[in-house]
């Protein structure tokens, strides 16, 4: 399996107007806080991943057990990997110094041919009025610099904002939501993923309620097995006809 590619799928294609948008608003009008959020299994992690990879973004996971100045420690580290992997000096001191070096970093690598982009992954777990502090400073970079500030969690994540603090969620300018794979994005992943050909009959019966149900992390197990399948019976292709009788 090519699991190193990411397929444009529809979902991938909002999260890429997201960050589009973003990158191109009118920066001295309008703060860059953005949301990307849907159920689980729909791509969300990988795209944001892959999209931090591919265009020298932030990316961070946001853990249940974090505190303010945790959480400050671990952006800081994120950051320095991404612009001054050279810099070895102790992440130590007054959480409010932390900031201040989160902000003068960013605001230092900005230039006209580069915004800074954030993705915080996981957010769900500091969406909580114990943790109102570290969506706030998240607010105070978007209020502080030019970077993009993007969110990314469970699809209900946009009620979790505006309960926990409406200042916070009108920050926000775009909202993208992931949704269900449809059948031609199954086709198209099992194309492009596979080691095998999957026969379109069989890609779509794999996107069916009963098999993934528009969950691409089914999917890509379900391709997995399909590439198990042809191997042991020495197929350079599969169909739905052929796993069939498999499974029978």
């Amino acid at each position: 399996m090519k699991s190193h590619l990411l397929v444009t799928t529809k979902n991938v294609r909002r999260g890429l107007e997201c960050m589009s948008y973003l990158l191109s608003r009118p920066v001295a009008h309008q703060v860059g806080m953005a949301m990307i959020y849907g159920r689980p299994g729909l791509g969300k992690t990988q795209f944001s991943m892959r999209y931090a990879i591919e265009h020298n973004a932030v990316y961070m996971s946001a853990l249940k057990a974090s505190t303010p100045k945790s959480f400050v420690v671990e952006l800081l580290k994120a950051i320095r990997a991404l612009y001054e992997p050279e810099n070895s000096t102790p992440i130590t001191g007054p959480k409010a110094r932390l900031f201040r070096e989160v902000l003068d970093t960013l605001n230092r690598y900005t230039t006209k041919v580069h915004l800074p982009v954030l993705l915080i992954d996981e957010v769900d777990n500091i969406m909580h009025y114990p943790h109102e502090d570290i969506v706030g400073m998240l607010r105070d970079i978007a209020d502080n610099t030019v970077a993009a500030v993007v969110l990314v969690g469970m699809q209900n994540l946009r009620d979790k904002v505006a309960k926990l603090n409406s200042h916070y969620y009108n920050r926000f300018i775009y909202f993208a939501e992931f949704k269900a794979l449809d059948n031609s994005d199954a086709v198209m992943m099992c194309k492009e993923l596979s080691d095998i050909e999957i026969a379109e009959d069989l890609a779509r019966f794999s996107n069916e309620k009963s098999q993934a149900g528009g969950d691409a992390r089914k999917l890509i197990k379900a391709i997995r097995l399909y590439e198990e399948i042809a191997a042991k019976l020495g197929l350079k292709s599969l169909n739905l006809n052929d796993y069939m009788k498999v499974i029978k």
